[in-house]
């Protein structure tokens, strides 16, 4: 059982999360672009602080649903675990490459390598997320995320597994990636996550 205090957190942390996501996803999507190779000089240092503040948000969230929809769930607890092992990976590497870029010292790696060793990977991260997202709902067995929320994320989970996984073989055009990100990115998954602050709002904690 969730405390007032940590569903309070949870609220909160879901909601930066899914408010990072939309930023992170329309800046490279809008802004920046797929046929941008490596670094961006123009963007790069928002998305990375950005990302910084949304996985923040994502390992709490992470963290706290396992309290309020895995009790019963050992397969979403699990599940869970992993992915927040991911993110925090994940996490570590969000400000690499513009701290690379702004070094005052020589550096042994350019700024595009560093930022690809800290992205090496999110493949698998992005499906886990699918993943994820796919045990939460199975999990959510009094249905406290809206089912507008529910719908999101099923549509998230299977569109980023999917993508992922076609990206994998090199089936999926750069073309593709502009409807994707901003299909998945900047809709379905941010609504998905906003539905899990709603969850938490609605819970009745334990005081």
């Amino acid at each position: 059982m969730l405390s007032k205090k940590e569903s309070q957190l949870g609220v909160t942390m879901a909601r930066i999360a899914a408010i990072g996501t939309i930023i992170i996803f329309g800046i490279q999507a809008l802004l920046i672009g797929p046929d941008q190779v490596g670094y961006s000089s123009q963007y790069g240092a928002i998305v990375d602080v950005v990302s910084f503040v949304q996985i923040f948000g994502f390992l709490f969230t992470i963290q706290l649903t396992r309290q309020l929809f895995g009790e019963n769930n050992p397969y979403f607890r699990i599940v869970g675990r992993i992915l927040f092992a991911a993110a925090v990976i994940q996490l570590t590497g969000t400000l690499s490459a513009t701290a690379n870029n702004n070094a005052v010292f020589e550096t042994v790696l350019s700024t595009d390598q560093a930022g690809a060793v800290s992205n090496i990977g999110q493949t698998v991260t992005f499906i886990l997320y699918g993943i994820w997202a796919l045990c939460l709902i199975s999990a959510d067995e009094n249905n406290l995320v809206p089912s507008w929320a529910r719908m999101s994320g099923q549509g998230a989970a299977y569109l980023v597994i999917a993508v992922q996984l076609g990206s994998l073989f090199g089936l999926v055009p750069a073309a593709a990636f502009v409807p994707v990100f901003i299909i998945g990115g900047v809709v379905l998954f941010p609504i998905f996550v906003f539905g899990i602050s709603v969850a938490f709002q609605s819970h009745s904690p334990s005081e």
